[in-house]
């Protein structure tokens, strides 16, 4: 049967094979200094806020309801942005230039880590580095840019239509400039000072039909972009019913999916009803859009009337003041269009300087005063631990496949036969035979 071992036959183990453990810990040892010679790491951290979201979800009671996947989606997605290219060769760019020389986006990014923290809104931002220095410039311009590059994200929508308002509002300027002159030029032209009482009325109304003439073409132009998107109409009474209940299936059903698969029932009656409540709701919007074009077009038709009207009473005129007065609506149309692109344009430009960042820097990153690697006293620990472990499996390991019987112990163990006598091996000194080479480590043959 096999040979059973105590305590005492586990140590002789390792004491007869001790070289091994020896080995091992020395090895384990040379390998751990040569670790701890290595340049030391530092590391800082920036902690951020990541905003929620201006506008929340209400459900059908009033209550604000925002879904935690949302959130959570929103919270990955800025952590992704803090990670990004632009972000981090923007932070780069921020650093001196000794600091930028050494620098790249490849070298760079395995040293950022960004962590959320659980059930908050905020990320934790890591940063490595071989100086206490260069970790917390690293850092603190990695804030800087995140912060600029959010910034810049959430004021993309309002700079786009400031520029558009922009550039039609130079439009705008150039017809008024040319109106004006050629109301000037052709009053000099002709010796006119002044026009009839009936030409200033025709102006005057002209100008205001003009005017509506300009609303109607936005409000139908936006009339028509509702009916190719129904999405973008603006919440009514019903359009709201049916958006507070699509949120509540939406978020029953997240719920339902975390410990329910898409077979079961319950999910898919939800998801039918969801389906339903979304066909609905897409009708509804159908319906408000082609109203509204209805409406645009009505409006649009009475103006076209009204002005055909008002023409036909210039006509009677004489053909000095007829084109004289037709020369002032134009340059009071532009007048009263550059007005209103200008207002339009103020508001822009200050709805875009308002619009704020959705991230929001809580701490900035302080000096590290200890490195985080190498770890000395751990390191050698590890080491020291590691090494007798590998040691001592090394030598069970030896001993469990070395299957040669060299003692009278092990002669009589395996093959129970009495021992008549032993032959030394010529030039060892004198020893005693009592006992197992396994118990006192000695050679015999």
């Amino acid at each position: 049967m096999d040979k059973q071992l105590d305590l005492h036959g586990l140590l002789s183990i390792v004491r007869r094979h001790r070289n091994w453990v020896y080995t091992s810990f020395c090895i384990a040892i040379i390998l751990a200094i040569l670790l701890n010679l290595m340049p030391p790491t530092y590391e800082t951290k920036v902690t951020i806020r990541v905003k929620p979201a201006a506008r929340s979800v209400t459900d059908a009671g009033g209550a604000a309801w925002q879904s935690e996947e949302l959130a959570r989606q929103k919270m990955y997605t800025f952590a992704e942005l803090i990670k990004s290219r632009s972000v981090v060769e923007a932070a780069i760019g921020k650093l001196g230039a000794d600091e930028q020389a050494s620098l790249r986006y490849e070298t760079v990014i395995d040293r950022i880590t960004v962590r959320p923290l659980k059930d908050t809104e905020i990320l934790n931002t890591f940063v490595l580095a071989g100086s206490p220095q260069e970790a917390q410039n690293l850092a603190n311009a990695l804030a800087v840019a995140v912060n600029e590059m959010s910034l810049d994200i959430a004021r993309a929508e309002g700079k786009e239509t400031r520029i558009f308002i922009g550039d039609r509002l130079a439009e705008k300027k150039r017809e008024l400039d040319e109106a004006g002159k050629a109301l000037v030029d052709y009053k000099k032209n002709n010796r006119i000072v002044a026009i009839t009482e009936q030409a200033r009325a025709f102006v005057e109304r002209q100008s205001i039909l003009k005017k509506l003439d300009t609303e109607n073409q936005l409000v139908l132009g936006a009339a028509y972009a509702k009916q190719k998107t129904p999405d973008i109409i603006v919440d009514t009474p019903v359009v709201q019913l049916y958006r507070n209940r699509l949120a509540e299936q939406e978020a029953e059903l997240a719920g339902l999916s975390k410990s329910l698969t898409d077979e079961h029932p319950r999910v898919v009656n939800l998801k039918a009803s969801i389906a339903e409540n979304q066909k609905r709701l897409q009708t509804e919007l159908i319906r408000i859009a082609i109203g509204e074009v209805s409406l645009g077009e009505t409006q649009r038709t009475n103006l076209q009337r009204i002005t055909s009207q008002e023409e036909k009473e210039l006509a009677n005129l004489p053909a000095t003041e007829t084109q004289l007065a037709r020369l002032m609506l134009d340059y009071s149309v532009a007048e009263s269009a550059y007005a209103t692109l200008a207002k339009r344009y103020e508001e822009a430009r200050i709805s875009e300087i308002m619009e704020s960042a959705n991230l929001q820097v809580i701490d900035m990153a302080a000096l590290p005063e200890d490195p985080v690697k190498p770890k000395k006293i751990f390191n050698l620990c590890i080491a020291a631990i590691m090494g007798l472990f590998i040691g001592t499996m090394a030598t069970f390991f030896v001993e469990y496949f070395y299957k040669t019987i060299d003692t009278v112990a092990d002669l009589q163990h395996y093959l129970s036969v009495p021992v008549i006598g032993v032959i030394p091996k010529v030039g060892s000194r004198s020893q005693s035979w009592t006992g197992s080479r396994k118990a006192d480590g000695e050679n015999h043959g």
